[in-house]
């Protein structure tokens, strides 16, 4: 069993990551004067990559070690993963990054730490956790589409999480009608 206080290794692993995507961030916005698309490319593939492995992989299984039974927090998550990534969709500048880490501050702590879900997904894998970790490990990269500015592009924290939530209350009515309901 994992001990309340000392991260696992699934724990360091994805803190190390966040810590990574901060890093990327600060410098894609080092310059006030000058963007750096190089550094938020980087930034931005890290973090679909990340919010796969907590959404392919962390959740499922934590999930199916519970009976079943979502993580209380899932729900909080997968809305902050949707609003997260609408806003990896339109051109980067200063602007979007704040609004990418005004989602950020608050997120991660809910991930991190001895009440977070990593860790609360190391409890429940027990002896497996170097599975979890080794599968965490071997995610792909996910392939980064064009960014887009159209009329439904979000540049708002604000309104990144309605529409995920709203995407998320949606997807919840349709499973619970079922297949053939619509």
């Amino acid at each position: 069993m994992l001990s309340g206080r000392v991260p696992g290794p699934l724990s360091e692993y994805l803190q190390r990551d966040h810590a990574l995507i901060d890093r990327l961030l600060d410098e894609a916005v080092r310059d006030p004067d000058r963007f750096d698309h190089g550094a938020f490319e980087r930034a931005r593939a890290r973090l679909l990559r990340h919010i796969g492995i907590e959404e392919k992989i962390l959740l499922p299984d934590a999930k199916r070690r519970a009976g079943g039974e979502p993580l209380a927090v899932a729900r909080r998550l997968r809305r902050d993963h949707g609003a997260i990534a609408s806003l990896l969709v339109p051109t980067p500048d200063h602007a979007l990054v704040r609004e990418l880490r005004s989602i950020l501050r608050e997120h991660d702590p809910l991930e991190e730490g001895p009440d977070g879900v990593y860790a609360a997904c190391e409890r429940l894998a027990g002896s497996d956790v170097h599975e979890l970790l080794r599968r965490a490990e071997a995610a792909p990269e996910v392939p980064l589409a064009k960014h887009f500015d159209g009329p439904r592009a979000t540049r708002s924290a604000a309104d990144a999480l309605a529409r995920s939530a709203e995407s998320l209350e949606h997807a919840e009515r349709r499973r619970e009608r079922g297949p053939g309901d619509d």
